[in-house]
């Protein structure tokens, strides 16, 4: 379904983990742009405001930061009672987080922060006196859906994501945070959740012109790009819009861009 709807939007409160990041931080700063309340979790503060900062230019809407709350920590060194603090009263809880291209973020630990992250994230929102809660994951379509809805795989890009597996950790990391949404919480209830599967990744500004697809309508490689803007700009209107949260939760939709190449800014 290509997205051609605004996303307006009454107040909302949302947590946003992995906030710092190339994705997240957009995430941040389009639910701040509305009005909205945001919290988050980062090792600093600083760092938060200096990312969203550094979005802002000379012709957009510089962003207010009144309704931004940052709890300074790492996700996973936070107890379980602190954790259910913050998805209280949230209305819905967002993970953009994932391991840094390095060394230490492909090969060290944690080796399961975005499964551990999902774990302990749904388990407060189902713990909390608040489950209204949805929980959005920002995942990539290199993960197939665990319901069997996705197109059989090619020979070749069943050889590349094995290897994937066994060698580069992160990858069998976010295959069980989704294998975990769907096996641990299905959908009969409790925590309502979506996984986001954007394609090869970009950076550049939002343009809203992208399509978020049922299954990956292309192969693995050179099917397409996502400007990590347009997946938070996908993100937010799944948090604020509830029809479209009502057609994508419990789902795996892939991002693709409409146009197959777009200019690539740092």
């Amino acid at each position: 379904m290509s997205s051609t709807s605004t996303i307006n939007t009454s107040t909302t409160t949302t947590l946003v983990v992995g906030a710092t990041g190339a994705t997240g931080k957009w995430v941040v700063k389009m639910l701040l742009d509305q009005g909205n309340h945001v919290k988050v979790i980062a090792r600093s503060k600083d760092r938060m405001l200096s990312v969203l900062q550094e979005l802002d230019s000379d012709d957009t809407k510089k962003t207010s930061t009144d309704h931004l709350t940052v709890t300074e920590a790492s996700l996973l060194d936070l107890s379980d009672e602190e954790i259910q603090e913050q998805v209280k009263d949230c209305d819905a809880v967002v993970s953009c987080l994932g391991h840094t291209v390095d060394f230490k973020g492909l090969w060290g630990h944690p080796r399961k922060l975005v499964t551990e992250a999902v774990q302990r994230l749904t388990t407060a929102i189902a713990k909390s006196d608040n489950k209204k809660a949805k929980f959005l994951l920002m995942g990539s379509d290199g993960v197939s859906n665990p319901n069997g809805q996705d197109d059989p795989r090619t020979r070749g890009e069943r050889t590349v994501l094995f290897l994937l597996r066994h060698l580069i950790p992160p990858h069998a990391d976010n295959e069980a945070a989704a294998a975990y949404l769907h096996s641990s919480l299905g959908t009969s209830g409790g925590v309502e959740w979506c996984v986001v599967r954007p394609t090869d990744l970009i950076n550049g500004p939002p343009t809203g012109d992208y399509t978020l697809y049922d299954k990956p309508p292309g192969g693995l490689f050179g099917a397409g790009v996502a400007l990590r803007s347009n997946v938070a700009h996908a993100m937010v209107a799944l948090i604020t819009n509830p029809e479209k949260w009502a057609q994508y939760k419990f789902q795996m939709p892939s991002l693709y861009d409409n146009t197959k190449k777009a200019e690539e800014t740092k």
